[in-house]
Order: structure tokens, then sequence, then C-alpha cells
């Protein structure tokens, strides 16, 4: 294959406007061990303003290239071809830095973060409150079972008792804490992937002919809704503080964090209908909209939505992010208090991409190489200098 064509591809991938058939030409291409090398140093020497060189690792890189192709699989006349339908917005990098400068040599040999031990990434674990007002607190290696729900320790699943679909509805809640994430599937077959700090209410079982309805208390959550089709035309609803949400059968991503004026919904496919009782949106897929609950707006923009959905496949992304906005979010995640010294650090801006399973101590590493912050970590509270 001619150099420029493949070069012109790695630039499409690195920006997300790779096509499929692109896409699928770079992953036979970058099969051969020659081409693998030079796949990474093209990055290493055509995009050293945007990463961290001195923290760059082949194998991690490789492994987000990997991972950004096996999504899912599309069966085409010719063979079978693993491409992201929906999250092509993983680079082969561990951290894209970008700020209106270019890096100096001297900006990669800051000093390492402070830290006394590794802050550790958050994991499976929720606290389940039953109807009667019982908390099961659940985590990995545990196994619950009552009635009709069970757990592994890692995801909570209800099934639909037929002998009892027109009783009184019983109500359980399921609470992420700071530093958990946690997976549910609901007696109709609805999924939902819960972020931390995060609380969602929920009935044990729907009554059939009737709406099947849920309430985001607070946090993040993405939803993946059972068809009305299955459910003899009955749709969803899921409230959340100031929005209600209609819905048929669709995918869809909620942030009604604590503390937050903003509500944001969005979809990634079929369709809702957005209500805050005054006006009301309909979104299309790759629409996100936004609700201040100190007025009676909604506004709709469009969204990259690998970027509002990376935490449920394991990954934080950030585009043009200030630094508070960044910080609060893994605050969040791995469970930790931020101190500003230097208060006009929150406004520096960032993009990246994460992943949620490193410890802390290594993201904030990559972030001060950039010589714009510098980090120290002391029991659990990370200050900003």
């Amino acid at each position: 294959m001619y150099r420029d064509r493949i070069e012109e591809i790695i630039v499409k991938f690195i920006t997300k406007s790779i096509s499929a058939d692109e896409l699928d030409i770079l992953s036979e291409w970058i099969e051969h061990k020659e081409n693998e090398q030079f796949f990474y140093e093209y990055i290493k020497l055509n995009y050293v303003a945007d990463f961290n060189l001195s923290s760059f690792n082949k194998e991690k890189a490789k492994l987000l290239f990997l991972s950004s192709i096996e999504e899912k699989t599309i069966v085409n006349k010719k063979r079978k071809l693993l491409i992201p339908l929906k999250y092509i917005a993983a680079v082969a990098i561990i951290f894209i830095v970008s700020l209106p400068f270019i890096f100096k040599k001297s900006d990669f040999s800051k000093k390492p973060v402070v830290y006394q031990e590794p802050v550790l990434p958050g994991e499976d674990k929720a606290i389940l409150t039953l109807q009667d007002g019982e908390n099961v607190f659940l985590e990995k290696g545990k196994n619950y079972k009552k009635n009709n729900v069970k757990s592994n320790g890692e995801n909570l699943f209800y099934n639909q008792n037929k002998s009892q679909e027109n009783s009184k509805i019983a109500y359980n809640y399921l609470t992420i804490p700071r530093g958990g994430q946690f997976f549910v599937q609901l007696s109709d077959g609805t999924k939902v992937w819960l972020n931390s700090e995060s609380k969602l209410k929920y009935p044990v079982k729907f009554i059939e002919g009737q709406s099947r309805k849920v309430e985001l208390i607070y946090g993040e959550a993405y939803f993946k809704v059972s068809s009305s089709k299955n459910h003899n035309g009955s749709d969803f609803r899921v409230n959340s503080n100031a929005q209600d949400i209609v819905v048929l059968g669709t995918e869809f991503n909620i942030k009604a964090n604590q503390n937050s004026n903003f509500i944001k919904t969005t979809l990634v496919e079929g369709s809702v209908e957005v209500n805050n009782g005054v006006v009301r949106k309909l979104l299309s897929p790759g629409e996100q909209s936004i609700i201040n609950i100190n007025n009676e707006k909604i506004d709709l923009k469009k969204v990259d939505v690998s970027y509002e959905i990376a935490w449920k496949n394991g990954f934080f992304m950030f585009d043009k992010e200030s630094l508070e906005d960044i910080m609060k979010t893994l605050a969040r995640w791995y469970d930790v208090n931020v101190v500003y010294e230097n208060v006009e650090k929150r406004n520096v801006i960032f993009s990246g991409f994460l992943n949620r399973k490193d410890n802390i101590n290594e993201l904030l590493d990559y972030l001060e190489k950039t010589g714009e912050i510098d980090f120290e970590i002391s029991d659990k509270e990370i200050k900003i200098k």
C-alpha cells in the first residue's frame, strides 16, 4: 500500500473520521509487525505536541487501538470486520492533552506527582435497599438472592413474577457510592448502568398495561430500554429532578449529578421526549438536551456520543473541558477530595482519553507533565498548586 494512503488513514483514525472500509484496511495492515512499528513511530513523530512522549507505552497504546475495533462485529461479503459502530472515538495513545501551545522538551522532565500511596480506581459495589428498608451491600465475590432478585456482586437481576403482575407496586433503591459502579437489569428486561455517586429508584416488578416508571434520584445512568413492543405498548418513563423522559425503546444517557444545576440527556439510539413541566423536546440520535433547573428552558445541541458514554465502556473522555470539571469526574470515581491552592488552575482546558482502570496517580502524572499543573496527593486529598 502507498505510504501516503496509510498515513491518511491513520490520521483519520486519530481524528475519529475513519470509515468502516478504512478501518478494515488499517486492521489488516497493522497485523504485520513492520507496519505496527510504523504505526506507533508515526504517531510519536507527528503528534509530539499532543501527548507525553516520556509516558508513551506501546503495549497500552496497542490495547487501546484494539479496543476501538472490537466493540461490534459486522459480517460483510468477504469476512468478519470488527468496527466500533458507536464508540469509534478511541485513539491509540494513553492520554491526549490539547492546550493552546506546543510543549517544550523541558515540559517532559517535570517531577512526578507527590503521593504517599496509590489511589486505586473504583469498582463494582452498591447498596440495595429493599421495600422493607433492609440494606444489602453488594460487592464483588458476594452473592445475594431473595424472591425475584439475585446478584453475583457485580450485577443485579430481577425476574418478572407472572403470578403477581397485578399486585401493588413495591420499590427498591440502588445506591452507588463514590468509587463505585453497578449494573442492574430490571424485571422488564431494561438494562441500566449506574456511574459512581448515583441513586436509582425502581419497582421490583412492573404492572402490565401501565407505564414503566423509574426515577434517577441523582447521578449518571445509561439506559437500554426494553421495547414497548414487548410490553403491550407500555411506555418507559424516567424522572430525574426537574425533567421527565418518555421512551418507547431506545438507548440514552442521563447525567443529573448532585450539586449541579444542569441535567444532560444524550440520545444514542431511538427517540425520547424530554419534558421539564413547561417545555417538551423530542431528541434524535446524537442530540443532547440540557436543562437548567433554575429556569424553564431546554437547550438542544449535537454532541459526540462517544464522549458522553465513555464511562460505561471503561474510559474517561474529555473534550476541551476545564480542570475543575475533569477533577469533579475523577473525584467521584476515585473517591478523593480536591483542594485548589491555586484557584486559577480551575480554568485550564484539557482534552484527554483515560482508562478508568488506572490508578489516579498515573493519570495525574500525565497531566502534570504538561507543565501546566502541579499535584500533591495525601490521604485521598489532591492539592492542585
